[in-house]
């Protein structure tokens, strides 16, 4: 394998690992208790993806909005501008300029993020109690301890990709971290203004399959808001959905439980009511 085609597979990697910790772990494990994995396996994907945040935080949070989505009060709504819900509520910022440097930032935000994030949105903590419950998560989302792991995180993957591939190792993943963070950021900014809304609102979450493949499922957002609980986004038959690849996967191995999706008719009937509605 030449030197080039290393570099593309550790950012590969590096990428699918995130996405799997962040849509997995924070997002359909933690946010919603769509499935239960086994605590080691649990804990180990969510520890992979600290940098998106504390966990106790993210999760109280996206509740939050789920509760309230694309109405007063709702921590990311592109109502209250596109930079807010893209990544300026993280920072307390709506200006395109600081919202952009902050987009570009790589392994600087998650330093930066390693102070803020656990001194920061913590207003709808209350919202995640079963995760603060767990000992593991209520240590690493405290302010020490989350900056000692974010500083491991860039020292790590940032140290052994110079070592292996030099500046230019270093470069690629800068520019693989923006991606992914730019990605996780558009489902709460894109994908409440682009796509198709099957279910109409109140929110406006849609389904677009560009972010529906990038994100590696995420982007069916329209059925995650339809049916938050379900494990599964990609409900339609040709809607990729690799997250759900992966559970479907752990479950197989005994790794995961209690994967709790739609049954086809609770899907038949929501989007027929939707149909009616729309006609009338």
């Amino acid at each position: 394998m030449s030197e080039a085609a290393a570099l593309v597979a550790f950012c590969a990697g590096y990428y699918l690992c995130a996405g799997l910790a962040i849509n997995l772990g924070y997002h359909r494990v933690l946010s919603h208790r769509s499935l239960a994995l086994h605590k080691g396996v649990e804990r180990l994907v969510v520890t992979l993806g600290l940098p998106a945040g504390t966990p106790i935080q993210w999760a109280g949070n996206h509740r939050f909005h789920h509760a309230h989505a694309d109405r007063p009060g709702d921590p990311h709504s592109p109502r209250d501008g596109f930079w807010h819900a893209h990544n300026g509520w993280y920072i307390g910022r709506k200006d395109a300029v600081t919202c952009l440097l902050y987009a570009l930032a790589g392994p600087l935000r998650i330093l930066y993020d390693g102070w803020h994030r656990p001194r920061s949105n913590q207003e709808h903590a209350h919202l995640a109690p079963d995760v603060a419950a767990d000992p593991w998560y209520r240590f690493v989302s405290r302010p020490g301890p989350y900056l000692a792991l974010a500083l491991a995180h860039v020292a790590i993957f940032f140290g052994a990709v110079h070592a292996l591939f030099g500046w230019m190792g270093v470069g690629a993943l800068w520019l693989t971290l923006v991606i992914i963070f730019n990605l996780g950021d558009a489902i709460d900014s894109v994908a409440h203004i682009v796509g198709t809304m099957p279910y109409g609102g109140p929110d406006l979450a849609r389904n677009h399959w560009f972010l529906g493949l990038l994100c590696l499922g995420e982007g069916w957002h329209a059925h995650h808001h339809r049916f938050p609980w379900s494990a599964r986004h990609g409900l339609l038959r040709g809607q990729w959905d690799w997250t759900w690849l992966v559970i479907q996967t752990l479950a197989a191995l005994g790794l995961a439980r209690d994967v709790r999706v739609p049954a086809p008719a609770q899907l038949r009937a929501a989007l027929a009511e939707e149909a009616r509605v729309g006609a009338a």
